[in-house]
């Protein structure tokens, strides 16, 4: 089940995709979603950025709680049978809020996070194909440590081990139609971002 998750970044959300079989508003994400014309199926948090009244049915929140208004979603979302889980409104805004919506990715690697001209996921051992996105970079980023191979970028890489406390593996780009990473060991992010 494909669910959209749209929170309240302060930042601009791209536009939002229309065919999700389940939709989560997150506090002030529920105006966004509203703005947009669409009606989410559940509507959660302590409503501390949204301006307005939220809907009676909403799944309310105190604001003095151990879990942030995004994991109650993402728990929701994993309990309605979530295999894939996109979340805009996660990046951008509190630098310490971004960190700890890429740091939910461990928990949550069924999450894409969505910004404006980013798209930031966590790929586990195993292999993933990545289509070229004109008009943006490819970077990877090790989850501390990781051996990564990438096929069909301008920068290739076999079986090279890569660390959270170096940039090689930043700002690459697609030399073919879809680029291939291969990661042997570890976990690494990848971050689709706009030039």
């Amino acid at each position: 089940m494909n669910i959209l998750i749209v929170a309240a970044s302060p930042e601009p959300i791209p536009d939002l995709p229309r065919d999700a079989d389940f939709v989560i508003g997150v506090d002030g994400g529920y105006q966004r979603l509203l703005d947009e014309g669409i009606m989410p199926d559940v509507v959660v948090g302590d409503f501390d950025s949204f301006k307005g009244s939220p809907p009676e049915e909403a799944l309310r929140y105190p604001s003095e709680k151990d879990v942030t208004d995004l994991e109650i979603a993402l728990a929701f979302a994993r309990e309605r049978g979530a295999t894939r889980m996109d979340v805009y409104g996660g990046l951008g805004g509190r630098i310490d809020m971004t960190f700890a919506n890429v740091g939910l990715l461990e928990a949550y690697p069924e999450m894409i996070l969505h910004g404006e001209g980013q798209t930031v996921y966590l790929v586990r051992t195993g292999s993933e194909v990545i289509m070229k996105r004109d008009g943006h970079y490819l970077s990877f980023m090790p989850w501390k440590t990781a051996t990564i191979s990438i096929e069909g970028v301008k920068y290739p890489l076999d079986h090279h081990e890569v660390k959270s406390g170096e940039a090689l593996t930043i700002s690459n780009e697609w030399t073919e139609a879809s680029a291939r990473l291969t990661v042997h060991q570890g976990m690494v992010l990848v971050m689709i971002i706009k030039k």
